[in-house]
């Protein structure tokens, strides 16, 4: 399996047409499986699941349809996006068992800064319950298959700008029930953030 990880902002657009052409050679078995760790400048995406309702401030930041699974959400300096393009072709065709392996990955990172994070089954993502008793989503998940090679992913919230989630309903969430590493007072730096990443993707998929 192998590992990009670009630091700079990627443009959205460029980004979807690599992940994409990857997956096709994943497809056509002349490349292998890929995780891409990245960041993007503010933007919103809507995916397939998409609610007009949700898009509250179309003027804030530049808006991308995408074929993902899910809602509106944001991307923005201080997250992190991780694409996964696996090949269930030589795992487990089964969609719910690859989210709760997503799922799985992202608790494990919550764990490794002494975070225990929370599953909303009414909502996709993971939460965190915070002093008020309240969950806030610090994790968000989108994923898309073509002939079982899985693209898209998940986000990450290190210390993003939370202000910016005010032109959206994040996932058909109150904007107000999200929070990061920095706004429970962790602050972790990127590389820190990455080893750690794909330490626990390895430990789910590379066996």
């Amino acid at each position: 399996m192998e590992f990009k990880i670009d630091t700079l902002p990627q443009d959205f657009n460029t980004s979807i047409q690599f992940m994409e052409k990857r997956v096709h050679h994943i497809i056509e078995q002349t490349e292998g499986e890929m995780v891409w760790i990245l960041n993007y400048p503010a933007i919103y995406t809507c995916g397939a699941s998409e609610n007009k309702n949700d898009l509250l401030d179309n003027t804030k930041f530049p808006i991308f349809k995408t074929n993902r699974g899910g809602k509106y959400t944001y991307h923005g300096p201080g997250q992190k996006i991780i694409y996964l393009m696996i090949n269930l072709n030589q795992r487990n065709k089964d969609v719910r068992e690859f989210v709760a392996l997503i799922e799985n990955i992202i608790l494990k990172i919550l764990k490794r800064f002494g975070i225990s994070g929370v599953l909303d089954h009414k909502h996709h993502g993971i939460f965190i319950r915070k002093n008020d008793g309240d969950l806030y989503k610090i994790a968000s998940i989108g994923i898309k298959f073509k002939k079982w090679v899985s693209y898209h992913g998940f986000s990450f919230n290190l210390n993003p700008d939370l202000e910016h989630y005010s032109g959206i309903n994040p996932c058909g969430l109150n904007n107000k029930n999200v929070t990061s590493l920095s706004d429970i007072g962790i602050e972790v730096d990127n590389k820190t953030f990455d080893n750690i990443a794909i330490e626990e993707i390895n430990n789910i998929f590379d066996k």
